[in-house]
């Protein structure tokens, strides 16, 4: 048949020949409009912001105008480490709250991806998605209310005898967060972990798992040389979201900190609250480029490439 013979085009020509120039130019221009609006130009003006200092310290001589480190002095100032504990703090335990989804995770994406079966799967991933239907605000209120001192939790635990835990109170050694903020960042942010781990898993075929069981392996072997290699990308793709995610959150922090519990975002918001645009701009900009470092280890550690994490 001359039809099945005739040679596809490339994805450009192919393109062209479906939408036409017309409707190539509105797509190519809305994406660019889009980047140009809501990436580049805030970027660029926060770059400004974060490398001149703002008007007042300039005016009190305390700073030059122009190009100048000014803002990110705080961050690095040994009689007053504040800020520099705050990110540090902020930093490690989003790493550990990482590690603890992933660990809490695993086994949810590995039920649904090769265990589940069909008839189910469909109402287990719609349980895990409608509480995700409710505003963050709300949500990280309703752990607020869960875990208070007379909530429901406590009340379970003096009913079974036991005394109240105070969540929003009791430090977690070295990292000076509190149960609650935990709780609250983890099922904030678990879905994004689940999904890409399920994604990568569920193409997995099932006959490599099986072929391994038949060979002796333990569930332990199987999941170490088989699953989670394939895995990878998903899991790479899971804990760069949730790291980044939980380094950036402020609602769930400021609503479910205790005392010392103080996120690196609140410090950033501080200092926009008192019009320092140039020092929240500074701190704002340290703390992407962290995230950018972090996915780029990540990428590193589990070797994989944007490529394989997109997919």
């Amino acid at each position: 048949m001359p039809g099945c013979c005739r040679r596809r085009g490339s994805p450009v020509t192919d393109a062209i020949h479906r939408l036409g120039i017309l409707g190539i130019v509105f797509i190519v221009g809305s994406v660019a409009v889009w980047m140009m609006l809501l990436i580049l130009i805030p970027h660029l003006m926060l770059i400004d912001y974060a490398f001149h200092a703002n008007p007042g310290a300039i005016a009190k001589g305390l700073a030059d105008e122009g190009f100048t480190l000014y803002s990110f002095r705080p961050l690095f100032d040994p009689e007053d480490d504040l800020a520099l504990r705050t990110f540090i703090r902020t930093l490690l335990t989003s790493g550990v709250i990482t590690v603890l989804a992933l660990v809490v995770c695993y086994p949810i994406a590995y039920y649904l991806a090769k265990v589940a079966v069909a008839k189910w799967l469909h109402i287990l991933m719609l349980c895990l998605m409608v509480p995700f239907w409710v505003n963050e605000v709300l949500r990280a209120y309703a752990w607020r209310t869960l875990l208070a001192k007379q909530g429901l939790l406590n009340q379970l635990f003096a009913w079974l005898g036991f005394g109240p835990v105070e969540f929003f109170n009791y430090e977690l050694p070295i990292l000076d967060a509190n149960i609650a903020l935990f709780v609250g960042l983890i099922y904030s942010y678990v879905l994004f972990m689940v999904f890409p781990m399920f994604t990568a898993m569920e193409s997995l075929d099932k006959n490599q798992i099986e072929a391994a069981r038949d060979l002796g392996a333990s569930w332990v072997r199987v999941h170490r040389k088989v699953v989670i290699p394939h895995a990878k990308p998903g899991i790479a793709a899971g804990c760069i979201v949730l790291f980044m995610l939980t380094a950036g959150s402020f609602i769930v922090p400021v609503l479910l900190g205790g005392k010392s519990s103080f996120w690196f975002t609140q410090a950033i918001e501080s200092q926009f609250s008192v019009l320092n645009w140039n020092g929240g701009s500074a701190y704002a900009l340290v703390l992407e480029l962290v995230c950018i470092i972090f996915v780029m280890v990540m990428m590193r550690v589990f070797r994989v490439t944007l490529r394989d994490i997109a997919r």
